[in-house]
């Protein structure tokens, strides 16, 4: 029981960093062209909900691999999908294709540091429950 009170106490903490500098501003922040990485996740999500699964990791004239190309697993691929759909449903324009480049608002951001909360939280239970 002593272990799970300080797993507790240490998933708690560690959110709770997270969450403070998630307050902060990003890389690239309004830095045009390439907007740094959240535009990168940004337009993953414009990609993987626009595009059929077989055009995520190849150049074509509406995934533009020089600008943020997919470059990660297939299964990240899938959870930027997921994001997307659920993006789409709050605001169509946050993954619009071609139209969508260098989007920032503060629901926004919000939106996309609450997915990756999620999904780091989602990978740390996972690493922890295996370890017990």
């Amino acid at each position: 029981m002593e272990k799970w009170s300080l797993m507790t106490v240490t998933v708690l903490l560690a959110l709770t960093v997270r969450w403070t500098v998630s307050l902060s501003s990003y890389s690239g922040a309004g830095k045009p062209p390439m907007y740094g990485d959240y535009e990168a996740q940004r337009h993953w999500q414009e990609v993987t909900y626009n595009l059929p699964i077989r055009q995520w990791y190849f150049n074509t004239s509406d995934n533009n691999l020089l600008y943020w190309g997919l470059d990660y697993p297939p299964l990240t691929a899938y959870h930027s999908f997921l994001c997307a759909y659920i993006a789409k449903l709050i605001n169509p324009d946050w993954i619009a294709l071609h139209t969508s480049r260098g989007y920032e608002s503060q629901l926004h951001k919000l939106f996309m540091r609450t997915t990756g909360r999620k999904n780091i939280f989602l990978r740390k239970i996972t690493q922890i429950c295996l370890v017990y």
